[in-house]
């Protein structure tokens, strides 16, 4: 596991992650990893350059989250379309093959798209909101993707 020269760990897990395309029409790899939003079991794309935890609304309609209980509404522009949704705090568990799982609560944008528009994408895990609530590496070498929690161990 990693360690800060002082010993301390960076990571409490560390996870394999798939390294390919998201759908039939892309060329560009991305990283994938298995999550568990509220419990339920979901793959999800490590997006630095997004934001919140883009709930795929499939998982958001099993959990059945609820608009009434948003902390707001708001529009996102993902792949280059404007998609409404509302906003709201989850628990997302990223699931460790080393180490140990750890849980972390995340702001999630569950999309509301509209009713021509086909949703075939996972979720998606962008830094604002998400992936700055915790300390992440990715180890190209071994496909490993490393995590942990903010605090001091």
């Amino acid at each position: 596991m990693l360690m800060f020269q002082d010993g301390r760990s960076f990571a409490q897990g560390a996870c394999n992650y798939l390294y390919r395309p998201v759908s039939a029409g892309e060329a560009t790899p991305r990283i994938i990893i298995e999550v568990q939003i509220e419990g339920v079991q979901a793959q999800a794309i490590v997006d630095t350059g997004g934001a919140y935890l883009v709930c795929d609304p499939q998982i958001a309609d099993l959990l059945n989250l609820d608009p009434a209980d948003a902390l707001g509404t708001d529009r996102l522009n993902i792949r280059g379309v404007s998609v409404p949704g509302f906003i709201r705090r989850v628990f997302l568990t990223l699931l460790a093959r080393e180490g140990q799982s750890i849980v972390v609560e995340v702001t999630a944008f569950v999309p509301h798209p509209e009713p021509y528009l086909k949703w075939d994408l996972p979720s998606f895990m962008g830094l604002t909101g998400c992936l700055e609530r915790l300390r992440f590496a990715v180890d190209p070498v071994t496909d490993s993707f490393y995590f942990g929690t903010l605090a001091d161990v």
